[in-house]
């Protein structure tokens, strides 16, 4: 089952309901409520009952389909593309966080700096009951469902938030300044740098181990790869994250993106990567679930946060 959260075209956003995708109808759910009420309910999200006679897809607006979660899990470098080599290797996964404010939904513009945006595209998965502690096979249980993330990142943020620090040197063993990679938080958590959507796709429907995954900018393709590159799978980060904190329904855990297209990349390391400087649309899609677009806006020089738009 494919569930979103929608109103119709012209209603106020407080009007805000579930509904379930079939084809080109969507149809509210006869339990009404949002989505993370749904999720928080614990009921099965399979065989859901609708009412009405639904609406065409045209005639209604999505929004990102956990408009507000409780917490957004960024899983970083979790393929050997992101990494930059396949002899680096990892034995946990590595962790960021994005902020609930910075989720925007399908259509809704992505405002970047001057200095430019990193798309990365990710399957994202929504936690659908509270894990503590729990096995991987009792996580992959806790998953709901899965949708599209856009963890779209700013890399010039941490370059300057780099600094210098005395710290030991593992290898000789002396104090000694270094140089210390900035934190991601900023380069990460710019107002709209969480698209998410169209819809969730609920997990008995769908097999997560090897999905196609793409980015397009322009009509340019800038990602490719599969989620079959995942050094860690989705049951296990939530299974390590609730191995010290706790998960509740409606969290996201972002599963980390693949790599660039050699056209995209060219001579540059992964971090590196950003958008050509021009107005266009950013198109990501995960086999399985669909295809996220959002446009991206340059914010002029000096510009503070903005309010978000929708096209």
């Amino acid at each position: 089952m494919r569930l979103c959260t929608f109103t119709l075209r012209g209603e106020d956003e407080r009007r805000q309901r579930v509904g379930a995708v079939v084809g080109q109808m969507v149809f509210e759910l006869e339990a009404g409520g949002s989505m993370h009420e749904l999720l928080a309910s614990g009921r099965s999200l399979a065989g859901l009952k609708t009412k009405g006679g639904g609406y065409e897809v045209s005639r209604v607006r999505l929004y990102a389909p956990v408009p507000r979660p409780g917490k957004i899990f960024a899983t970083i470098v979790n393929t050997q593309a992101m990494l930059g080599g396949e002899d680096v290797r990892l034995d946990r996964p590595r962790l960021d966080m994005k902020v609930p404010s910075t989720v925007i939904g399908p259509g809704e513009t992505v405002l970047a700096p001057p200095s430019g945006v990193r798309p990365e595209v990710e399957l994202a998965a929504i936690v659908g009951r509270m894990l503590a502690g729990a096995s991987e096979s009792e996580a992959a249980k806790g998953i709901a469902g899965y949708t599209v993330l856009n963890d779209v990142t700013a890399p010039a943020d941490s370059r300057e938030d780099a600094y210098e620090a005395y710290r030991r040197d593992r290898t000789t063993g002396v104090i000694r300044k270094s140089v210390m990679r900035g934190p991601l938080f900023r380069s990460k958590n710019h107002d709209t740098f969480c698209p998410m959507g169209p819809w969730i796709v609920t997990a008995d429907e769908l097999d997560v181990s090897d999905l196609e995954m793409s980015t397009w900018f322009g009509g340019f393709k800038v990602q490719e790869g599969s989620t079959s590159e995942y050094l860690f799978g989705p049951a296990k980060i939530a299974s390590y994250l609730s191995g010290f904190l706790t998960l509740e329904p409606g969290d996201v855990i972002s599963c980390g993106s693949v790599g660039w297209t050699k056209e995209a990349l060219g001579d540059l390391d992964p971090t590196e990567f950003v958008l050509p400087k021009k107005e266009g649309a950013l198109e990501l899609e995960v086999e399985g679930i669909g295809k996220l677009l959002n446009p991206v806006s340059t914010l002029k020089q000096g510009a503070g946060a903005q309010p978000k738009t929708k096209t």
